[in-house]
């Protein structure tokens, strides 16, 4: 229960630090630009890397991210939720990117393997990899907004534009291939 309430108040401790960033963003401060950076990139990049599926595209995503968010900042209203307005910011630039390449790329072309960052060994990322080809788009999209980006299922279910009910069900879901992979060494088998 005690560890309950600690990671409440860790939320609305990060949401109030967040939302300040993004107060000061609005009023050109670029030192609250580069902290919610180094806050949230690691997370926005998961997220941009795993509905675009391409390194570059997403790097490139992720710069777009921020160039939005400092000329949009005066634009959020402060719920309680900046990373929920923040990944909506990132998918609908993601969205654009996807619209940009179908018309830019042949139908065949291949892209280049995923990495994910936060994991140090190249080993793991080609193991996290592999695990998370075993996820359809959403689940993996799902996966990584809950564990990379820190949003919680209400939320992502209004990033994604899914119902949360549906959200818990594919987290649950995904969480159990994963777990299946990774321990059996296998793709997941109901």
């Amino acid at each position: 229960m005690v560890m309950v309430l600690l990671t409440i108040a860790d939320d609305a401790s990060r949401s109030r630090r967040l939302e300040k960033y993004l107060k000061e963003i609005a009023q050109d401060n670029m030192t609250s630009l580069r902290l919610l950076y180094e806050e949230t990139s690691a997370g926005i990049y998961s997220f941009t890397l795993s509905m675009l599926k391409n390194r570059e595209d997403a790097e490139d995503a992720l710069q777009d991210v921020y160039l939005s968010i400092h000329k949009s900042a005066h634009l959020y209203t402060p719920m309680g939720r900046p990373m929920e307005w923040i990944m909506t910011v990132t998918r609908n630039i993601c969205i654009s990117k996807l619209r940009e390449r179908k018309k830019l790329r042949p139908l065949d072309e291949q892209d280049e393997p995923a990495e994910y960052p936060g994991l140090v060994r190249s080993e793991d990322r080609i193991l996290l990899s592999e695990a998370l080809k075993q996820l359809s788009d959403d689940e993996r999209k799902i996966v990584i907004l809950r564990t990379s980006a820190d949003l919680k299922h209400k939320e992502i279910a209004t990033v994604l534009g899914m119902p949360a009910a549906t959200v818990r069900s594919k987290y649950r879901r995904a969480i159990k291939k994963l777990r299946q992979y990774l321990t059996k060494g296998g793709a997941y088998r109901e």
